[in-house]
C-alpha cells in the first residue's frame, strides 16, 4: 500500500516502459542517434531487432546500455564495430562475446562471469575504463587479460575473489584509478606496474604492514589510499617506511585541490 501511494505521488523509483513496441521505437531512434538504452527492461534475452537492425559492418551504434536485466547470455553474432561504451551491469552473464576494437568503456559488474580473457582480446587497443566488480568467480585468472589493456585509466575489480593485484610482469602506464576492495589480497607491490597511479582502494582485504611495499607509498603520483577494514592499525601503517612521504604528498594534493582542512583519518584505519 505504501509503495502504491508513493508511486501515485511520484515519489517511488522510476520505472521504464517495456514491451516489444517500446523496444522497436528505441531501436529506430538509436539507428539515428547511435545510442540505445534498454536498462531495466526485464529482458531475459537481447531482442533480435537490436542485432538485426543495429549490428553489422555498417553499424553506427556507439553507446549500448543493457544493465539491470535478466540476461544470462549475449548473442554470438555480436558485431557493433563502432561501439565505444557498453553497460552490461547487474545481469546474470557467465561469459561475454568478443568485444570490438573501438570499445573504450565496459561495465560488466555484478554478473556471474568466470572468464574475460577471450572477450577482451580485440578490445586491448582502446579500452580505457573496465569494471568487473562483484564477479566473485573471476579470481586471479583475469590478470593475463588485463595485462594487454595498456590504455586503461580505471580498473574496478572489487569483490572478484582476488588474492593478488596486477599479478604478472606487465605495466599499465596510464592507469590512475584502481579499485580492489572486498578481496583476499595479502600483499601489494605495484609501483612499477602502475607508475601513474593516483587512487588505490584496497578496503576489506587481508593486508598487514609487511604486505605493503615501501615503493608503493613513495610512488610520486599516489595521493589517495583506502585501507579500511584490513587487519592493520594506524600505528602499524605509520611505521612502514615511506608512509611519511605518502602523507605529506597527500596533504599537498588536498591543498592544490582547494581543501581547507587536512584529512584527519589515515587511510580509513583505526587507532588500535
Amino acid at each position: 500500500m505504501g509503495n502504491d501511494v508513493a508511486k501515485m505521488a511520484g515519489l517511488g523509483p522510476p520505472s521504464n516502459k517495456t514491451g516489444s513496441s517500446v523496444v522497436k521505437k528505441k531501436v529506430e531512434r538509436a539507428s539515428k542517434t547511435g545510442v540505445l538504452s534498454l536498462t531495466e527492461h526485464k529482458l531475459e534475452a537481447v531482442p533480435k531487432i537490436v542485432v538485426e537492425q543495429l549490428g553489422g559492418s555498417s553499424s553506427k551504434l556507439r553507446t549500448l546500455d543493457l544493465s539491470r536485466n535478466k540476461l544470462d547470455k549475449l548473442p554470438e553474432q555480436w558485431n557493433f564495430p563502432k561501439l565505444t561504451t557498453c553497460n552490461l551491469a547487474q545481469n546474470r552473464l557467465t561469459r561475454l562475446p568478443e568485444l570490438g576494437q573501438a570499445l573504450k568503456k565496459l561495465d560488466a559488474s555484478e554478473n556471474r562471469l568466470t572468464d574475460v580473457v577471450s572477450c577482451l582480446t580485440n578490445a586491448e587497443a582502446n579500452l580505457e575504463e573496465l569494471s568487473l566488480s562483484k564477479n566473485p568467480s573471476l579470481g586471479d585468472a583475469i590478470w593475463p587479460a588485463v595485462a594487454l589493456l595498456t590504455r586503461l585509466t580505471l580498473l574496478d575489480v572489487c569483490g572478484c575473489g582476488l588474492r593478488s593485484v596486477l599479478d604478472g610482469t606487465f605495466s599499465l602506464p596510464e592507469l590512475i584509478d584502481l579499485r580492489a576492495d572486498d578481496n583476499l589480497v595479502e600483499a601489494v607491490d605495484i609501483a612499477t606496474k602502475a607508475p601513474a597511479l593516483r587512487r588505490l582502494s584496497l578496503a576489506r582485504n587481508r593486508l598487514q604492514a609487511p604486505g605493503i611495499a615501501t615503493s608503493l607509498l613513495r610512488l610520486a603520483s599516489l595521493s589517495h589510499l583506502d585501507l579500511q577494514g584490513n587487519p592493520l592499525t594506524k600505528r602499524q601503517f605509520l611505521d612502514i617506511p615511506g608512509c611519511d612521504d605518502f602523507l605529506k604528498r597527500r596533504e599537498e594534493h588536498r591543498k592544490k585541490q582547494g581543501g581547507e582542512f587536512a584529512e584527519l583519518g589515515v587511510c580509513g584505519l583505526d587507532d588500535q
